[in-house]
């Protein structure tokens, strides 16, 4: 995999290193034109670019590419599609789940995984942020540890209001942020404060290049969509999913007892709250 400077790179660069990092299969076929349009930015902007990533312009930077063989398993998704382009929107749909699932397990770092488990095992108190369509996010891992005996907290405030929230957060604790599209100030304000208070820090996003993944203790890469689509939640939910089970097998003692006390609770006050159908 091709890396990125990100630090030396200005805040429209960053946005075009980390649409390559995403496309790198495209490289041969893209043009500065669309590249500008995709991210956002001049054409100017994008030429630019090329000599802050050590090439001369974009022609030699395709020649690294390919002198790198830097080929994923997107290719192959890609003809799958081109296989199916007369079926139904609905199929479609299923198949581009399915390419950021592949994208997110072919970005997965095994051993930053393994620690983003023993973090979430091992915490005080886990407190997840997610603004905007996170929200779903965090509730469903809120759900899922407190099931473990975990204690979380969500901080679903933004603005000043996030200052009481931050107040309780001891040195043992982990925040975990969901950090998409970009680094929002309440992101960045809450990465600078685990570094001050000495807690540790889990960043879920889908950027390849940001200045938020040097200031995270641990990231983990899940695809969502270009800029320009309609952001899915599918990979994320299944990020989640596999470290929910990973924290649960850490946690097996906690995680059983809490089951059997739920299910006593439910055979004990079923007539009086019987399950929903």
């Amino acid at each position: 995999m091709m890396l990125f400077d990100e630090a030396k790179l200005t805040r429209g660069h960053q946005r075009i290193a980390d649409y390559i990092s995403k496309n790198m299969d495209d490289i041969p076929f893209m043009v500065e034109e669309t590249i500008a349009a995709a991210c956002g930015v001049s054409i100017s902007t994008v030429s630019r670019f090329w000599a802050e990533v050590g090439s001369k312009n974009l022609k030699e930077f395709k020649q690294r590419v390919k002198d790198e063989a830097l080929l994923s398993p997107a290719r192959k998704l890609q003809s799958a599609f081109d296989k199916v382009s007369g079926e139904s929107g609905a199929s479609v749909s299923v198949l581009g789940s399915v390419d950021y699932l592949q994208q997110s397990v072919d970005r997965l770092d095994q051993a930053s995984f393994d620690a983003a488990v023993g973090l979430l095992a091992n915490a005080g108190t886990v407190h997840i942020y997610g603004p905007g369509s996170a929200e779903c996010l965090t509730a469903l891992m809120d759900f899922r540890l407190s099931r473990f005996g975990a204690d979380v907290r969500r901080l679903d405030r933004g603005g000043h209001e996030l200052f009481e929230s931050m107040v309780p957060i001891k040195p043992q604790d982990v925040i975990v942020i969901f950090g998409f599209v970009s680094e929002s100030p309440e992101m960045a304000v809450l990465l600078d404060f685990a570094h001050e208070r000495g807690c540790r820090t889990l960043l879920i996003t889908d950027l390849a290049v940001s200045p938020m993944l040097a200031k995270a203790d641990i990231s983990l890469f899940t695809a969502r969509g270009q800029l320009w689509e309609f952001h899915s939640m599918v990979a994320p939910i299944a990020v989640i999913e596999a470290l929910i089970v990973a924290v649960g097998k850490e946690r097996e003692q906690a995680a059983l007892a809490g089951s059997e006390e739920l299910h006593r609770l439910r055979r004990k006050y079923a007539k009086l709250l019987p399950k929903r159908v």
